[in-house]
C-alpha cells in the first residue's frame, strides 16, 4: 500500500511540475503572438487560473509533506525532546488529516454535483468546472493519505523521506 501512496504522490509530483511547464509555455506562446502578430491567446489567462494553477498547487502537496518541504513553525518544537516532539507531530499530522479529509470530502461532492449537473462558467469560453473541484480533491485526498501515514511511520523512515526532499542541497 505504501508503494501505492508513493508512486501517486511521484505521478501527482510529475504533473504539478507538468502544469508549470505548461503555464510558461503557453504565457511564452500569448507574449509572441500577442507582440508579434496582434493576435494574443484570449483563453489562456482563463485556462491558467481555472485549472493549471489548481495542479500546481493541489497535485504536489502530498509529496512536499513526504519531503517535509511544508512550512513549519518549529521553534520552540525543536527544544522538546525527540520522544515528545515526535509525538506532536503526530498528533498535528491526524488533526490535519481530519481538517483536510474534510475538505476533500467536500471537493470530491462538488466535483460529482457539477459533474451531474453540468456545471459551467459562462464568459467568452465555456468553463467546465467539474475538472477543478475533481483536480483539488485528488491532491487533497492524496495529502490526507500522506498525513495518515506519517502517523505510523517509523522515524527512520520519516527521516529518510525528509533527506529525499533536500534533492542536494
Amino acid at each position: 500500500m505504501v508503494k501505492v501512496i508513493r508512486a501517486c504522490e511521484n505521478g501527482a509530483r510529475y504533473l504539478g511540475i507538468a502544469a508549470t511547464v505548461a503555464i510558461m509555455a503557453i504565457i511564452a506562446c500569448d507574449v509572441v503572438l500577442r507582440y508579434a502578430f496582434n493576435a494574443p491567446l484570449a483563453w489562456a489567462y482563463e485556462f491558467i487560473g481555472l485549472y493549471v494553477m489548481a495542479a500546481l498547487f493541489f497535485l504536489p502537496l502530498a509529496y512536499v509533506q513526504r519531503c517535509h518541504g511544508n512550512i513549519a513553525v518549529d521553534l520552540f518544537v525543536k527544544l522538546l525532546p525527540p520522544p515528545v516532539r515526535s509525538a506532536f507531530t503526530r498528533l498535528g499530522n491526524v488533526l490535519a488529516a481530519s481538517v483536510f479529509a474534510i475538505a476533500c470530502g467536500a471537493f470530491a461532492m462538488k466535483a460529482l454535483d457539477a459533474f451531474r449537473s453540468g456545471d459551467e462558467i459562462i464568459g467568452p469560453y465555456i468553463w467546465v468546472t467539474w475538472p477543478i473541484y475533481t483536480i483539488v480533491a485528488v491532491g487533497l485526498g492524496l495529502f490526507v493519505l500522506r498525513l495518515l501515514l506519517q502517523v505510523f511511520q517509523s522515524e527512520t523512515t520519516l527521516q529518510r523521506d525528509a533527506a529525499e526532499g533536500d534533492h542536494g542541497i
